[in-house]
């Protein structure tokens, strides 16, 4: 605003309130209100409500997280389902009550007694993921890098693209964004350790063995794909069966 109309009637540390409290209005009303979080999070991930042949298969899920539930006295929240069209075997939790299983791992293991049990050893992971806050903490990070990232690429559209100026504007942009990055690499950095600890709370909702089996089915499934070191270092799950492995001891 300097640059356009001079000198502005305000002191610095006015402007900077005023800038950070901009920035951070977007975490703070999801934290307020989630469930307006939860529905922009159905968008991203192109989720949708169940089917009715799809919640019956979800249903036989609940019965056996229910019954766990009664028997080992772990609560568990209120779980709002979704499913994603995608024949990838798969299932993730999002928002602070969102639980999704694609349809390619529904319709593979929900067609038989022992696919729900290995279902619901699936599922009491995530709900590990929500009873430990940690895909709180992700929407979190989403909406406080919102402002950040609505900024660099308003900047990338306009002022980065004149000619040599633009040069200055990008290197500015670039610096700006390092706090951002860092603070996304820290959390990512700790994203194979929430895995384990989610994993010790399905083993203590559910019977080891049920866990322990959905484990050795994508321990196969990793064999299967040609593994590369920069795909390693990006994988956010430890491999299947070094979890495996911490499931047993835990278990035993």
């Amino acid at each position: 605003m300097s640059l356009y109309l001079g000198r502005i009637p305000l002191e610095d540390w006015q402007v900077f309130s005023m800038a950070f409290g901009l920035a951070v209005l977007p975490a703070v009303f999801v934290a307020k209100v989630p469930s307006v979080a939860a529905g922009n999070f159905d968008v991203i991930f192109a989720t949708r409500r169940p089917s009715e042949r799809e919640k019956t298969l979800i249903g036989e899920v609940e019965a056996v997280l229910q019954a766990r539930s009664v028997a080992t006295g772990i609560r568990l929240p209120r779980l709002v389902w979704r499913i994603q069209d995608s024949g990838e075997l798969n299932a993730f939790a999002y928002a602070h009550n969102r639980v999704v299983f694609t349809k390619g791992l529904l319709l593979k293991y929900g067609d038989t007694a022992s696919g729900i049990e290995r279902l619901s050893g699936v599922i009491a992971h995530e709900i590990g993921h929500l009873r430990n806050w940690d895909t709180r903490i992700q929407m979190m990070q989403h909406y406080l890098n919102l402002p950040i990232n609505f900024g660099a690429e308003l900047a990338n559209r306009t002022l980065n693209r004149i000619p040599f100026v633009g040069l200055l504007f990008t290197a500015g942009t670039t610096v700006l964004c390092i706090p951002a990055k860092v603070a996304e690499m820290l959390i990512n950095s700790i994203s194979r350790f929430t895995e384990y600890e989610a994993d010790r709370f399905a083993a203590r909702l559910i019977e080891g063995n049920r866990l322990s089996e959905i484990l050795d089915d994508f321990s196969k499934m990793e064999e299967q794909q040609s593994d590369t070191f920069s795909a390693w270092i990006q994988r956010s799950h430890p491999p299947a069966e070094l979890r495996h492995e911490a499931v047993s001891k835990h278990v035993l």
